[in-house]
């Protein structure tokens, strides 16, 4: 974000040194134009000079590489390689955004596949593909407490077709069998209905988006005020490289 506000105050540098009024005005003028088939606009030379040198910029950094991935990402579902690195890192997100207040880190994370615009082919990711994969500026990561029979509560009543199935971090293992929910366990045990657990997730399904967790009763601990995108953006530059896996993290059993 601080790239994209640089690039907008060079912008505006570039339009202002060049827009200086008068100080000394004495007369102005003005006229109606009619806006009919007659009408051609006048080109401002000042607006286009702006406007090409803010695309330019935007350019620069749209086309910044921040990773590379080694294979193709997909957004298929329910267990997509794409999905499970956006979710696996908004759990690590989460984990640091806890470690630096000293804070439990969170059991799981959760991410609507609604949200992961579009795959990534295998190559360099550039700025701008994670724009167009998460091009929603109002996404924030959260951090949520929720009672395992909450939990419960989503997963066999909100997800209970497969093609309402989101995408989970690693630790979350879910068998389906027979088009329904089996079985879920969190890191290596079953979800215990009496706990509460932490998960990190966005503000959009917090608040009831794609209805995955319209009934179910948490309590926010933490928003981050930086987009979703931005924190993605961050992972995938200290990461560097990838390799999308399917883990088995969700099993069906026909």
């Amino acid at each position: 974000m601080k790239k994209i506000l640089t690039i907008i105050l060079l912008g505006l540098a570039v339009l202002f040194s060049d827009c200086a009024i008068a100080q000394n005005q004495v007369r102005q003028e003005s006229q109606l134009i009619p806006l009919d088939k007659s009408f051609v606009p006048r080109k401002d030379s000042r607006i286009s000079q702006y406007y090409d040198s803010v695309r330019l910029l935007y350019q620069l950094y749209f086309n910044d590489v921040a990773a590379e991935a080694l294979n193709d990402l997909g957004n298929e579902a329910p267990d997509g390689t794409l999905a499970n690195i956006l979710t696996d890192a908004l759990l690590q997100a989460g984990a640091t955004e806890m470690q630096s207040q000293n804070a439990t880190a969170p059991d799981l994370a959760l991410l609507n596949f609604g949200g992961i615009r579009e795959p990534i082919p295998a190559g360099p990711i550039t700025i701008g593909k994670i724009f167009s994969v998460l091009p929603f500026d109002n996404n924030n990561l959260v951090i949520v407490d929720v009672k395992g029979s909450e939990l419960r509560k989503m997963f066999f009543n909100n997800l209970r077709e497969l093609k309402n199935v989101q995408s989970f971090s690693a630790g979350v293992r879910l068998v389906y069998k027979g088009g329904i929910i089996e079985s879920v366990s969190i890191n290596g045990k079953p979800l215990d209905d009496s706990r509460t657990y932490r998960m990190a997730t966005i503000n959009f399904v917090e608040n009831g988006g794609d209805k995955i967790l319209a009934d179910v009763k948490t309590k926010n601990i933490f928003t981050q005020t930086q987009p979703f995108r931005t924190t993605m953006i961050e992972y995938f530059k200290a990461k560097g490289k990838f390799r999308g896996v399917k883990d088995g993290r969700v099993a069906i059993i026909k």
